[in-house]
């Protein structure tokens, strides 16, 4: 249950992270911020419901991590000076999926 704390902190930082991309980038962050709110509210209801629905918030939380890479790969083969405006919410969304799996094993 530690490690599901651990990523819902990751998560919400996400969120703070990800805000300054979503402003640059506009509507094509849609999908992942979609997600990665599902993500953030299926982690906290699962350590609400301890443990209740692990797999599905581990699910939704190596999603969140997925999606970020799939919206911002256009982003980074377009214009790579930018990339290092992206390299906070992409770490933070990678650490929130392997921590993700680590709590299922």
């Amino acid at each position: 249950m530690i490690y599901q704390v651990i990523v819902l902190a990751f998560l919400l930082s996400g969120v703070t992270s990800g805000f300054i991309t979503f402003r640059i980038m506009g509507m094509k962050m849609a999908p992942h911020f979609g997600v990665l709110l599902i993500s953030i509210i299926a982690t906290a209801l699962n350590i609400l419901m301890g443990g209740g629905i692990l797999y599905i918030a581990v699910a939704l939380q190596v999603l969140a991590g997925i999606s970020a890479y799939i919206q911002f790969m256009p982003a980074l083969k377009d214009n790579f000076q930018t990339a290092p405006l992206y390299s906070a919410h992409l770490s933070m969304m990678t650490v929130a999926a392997i921590l993700g799996l680590a709590s299922v094993f």
